[in-house]
This record gives C-alpha cells, sequence and structure tokens, in this order.
C-alpha cells in the first residue's frame, strides 16, 4: 500500500508539473486491442491456470509537453481476468445464484468487464522515414461493471460473481512499446504491445492476494 501510494503521488506530481508548461500540441487516438489476461498469486493455496482471451477498446489523450514527450490518460472497456486452480480445501465461490464449495484442484474461470483509466507517460522517437517509435509507462485504475465466473464441477456457467469476491476496481502498473506510421499530418498508424500488472488485488478466492496481469496488442489510429 505505501508503493501504490508513492507511486500516485509522483506521477500526480510530475503531471502538474508538466501541465503547467504551455503544451506543444494535443493528440487523440482510438483503438481496439486484442488482449490475454491471467491471474496472479502471492501463495502456493493457489495456482494461476491459464489465460483468457478479450479485448481492450476506447480512446486515449495525449498531451505534449516537450516536442516527444506527453502526458497520457484517456479511458477504455475491457473483458480480463484468468484461470485459477485451488490447491487446498475449505473455499467457496459466491455468485449470484448460490454459494459453492471448491474441491482440490478444481479450475475456477474469472472474466470481468471493466472501465479503464490510464495515467502515465509517452516518449517518442523522431520521425524516421514516415515511421516513429515510442515507449509509454504509468499506472491504470480498473473499475468493475461486472463479473462472471465458471466452474465445471459445481455446474456453474456464466454466473454473475458477487461484489464481494470480484472486487470493485483495483490497480495495475503497465508499460509498453511500439510504432506510429504517419499517413500524412498528425495521423498516423499505430501497432505496439503494452504489458500490465496488478498492484492491488483482483479476486478474493478466500486467501492472499490475487491480481490481474495482462498482454495487449496495441492497434489505434492517432489525429
Amino acid at each position: 500500500m505505501k508503493a501504490l501510494i508513492r507511486s500516485f503521488s509522483i506521477v500526480f506530481l510530475l503531471a502538474l508539473i508538466s501541465y503547467t508548461s504551455q503544451a506543444q500540441y494535443l493528440q487523440f487516438g482510438v483503438f481496439a486491442d486484442p488482449q490475454l489476461s491471467w491471474f496472479t498469486s502471492d501463495t502456493k493455496k493457489f495456482s494461476p491456470n491459464g489465460p483468457v482471451f478479450g479485448f481492450n477498446a476506447g480512446f486515449s489523450f495525449e498531451r505534449y509537453f516537450a516536442d516527444r514527450y506527453a502526458i497520457t490518460t484517456g479511458a477504455s472497456i475491457s473483458n480480463i481476468g484468468g484461470n485459477i486452480k485451488y490447491k487446498e480445501e475449505g473455499y467457496i465461490l459466491k455468485t449470484r445464484d448460490g454459494d459453492y464449495p471448491i474441491a482440490i484442484n478444481s479450475n475456477v474461470k474469472v472474466k470481468g468487464q471493466y472501465i479503464n483509466v490510464p495515467l502515465g507517460f509517452k516518449f517518442k522517437t523522431n520521425e524516421i522515414g514516415y515511421s516513429t517509435f515510442f515507449a509509454q509507462l504509468g499506472i491504470i485504475g480498473h473499475l468493475k461493471l461486472k463479473g462472471f465466473a465458471w466452474e465445471d464441477a459445481n455446474g456453474v456457467d456464466r454466473e454473475v460473481l458477487e461484489n464481494k469476491q470480484l472486487r470493485f476496481g483495483f490497480v495495475s502498473y503497465m508499460f509498453g512499446a511500439g510504432m506510429q506510421y504517419s499517413l500524412g499530418g498528425p495521423s498516423a498508424l499505430q501497432i505496439g504491445l503494452t504489458y500490465a500488472n496488478g498492484m492491488t488485488p483482483a479476486f478474493d478466492a478466500g486467501y492472499g492476494m490475487i491480481g490481474i496481469g495482462s498482454l495487449s496488442l496495441r492497434l489505434g489510429l492517432v489525429f
């Protein structure tokens, strides 16, 4: 928690300083990213058991405070989650339709729909031909809209998770890199990879911290 507070404080301070300078230009973008996500665990009582596939679609907003450096934000909707294997007895899966005891070595699949709001920094190279390369890093706030679970042993098939089971929201850090191909003027096609990993818990399995990590293929257009 202290590390999370420090991260927020640093990002906020740098953002405040940057926004007080006169921006050289603004850039807006849209994207639809194919995405793999998975659970992470800090205890051997639960074992991550494979990713789930989804999409992350939305818009981005970049405010350049220098020629090649920008503050970035935006909003998107994504479907993320993962598979997790329970290595011990005594845990309960809670959905709107009932409470289900989970047997040893049973797999639970979870998928949540989230609104994502990032805040980060973007760094670009000078244009090389028609191409510009970039890197970015920052944090993402994820706010849950709804969540679903699957578990074969109890016949759970896309049942709505109770709010306490899948947390209302979580925070992750992210970094990525990619390339923009100029279409003339400020418009460009964008392709890249973005990795994110949870800093706070996302799923309450009954013990420890279960977070969500993801890898996204950025497919977008900036203008």
